[in-house]
């Protein structure tokens, strides 16, 4: 991640906020950080189920 990439305001509730800081304080990542890899993995496991999907179609 770079100062370069695109950059978004973004509202959650604040125990969910407080949840993802614990994260990322115990990965030692800054608290974007951990919202991008949480993300990534997110995605990363949902692409093997839509390949299934599309197999059997």
């Amino acid at each position: 991640m770079s100062r370069t990439d695109q950059q978004f305001k973004l509202r959650m509730p604040a125990a969910l906020r407080a949840q993802v800081e614990r994260s990322a304080w115990a990965a030692r990542r800054s608290l974007n950080a951990e919202i991008v890899i949480r993300l990534e993995s997110s995605f990363a496991q949902a692409a093997p189920s839509t390949n299934e999907k599309e197999r059997s179609a």
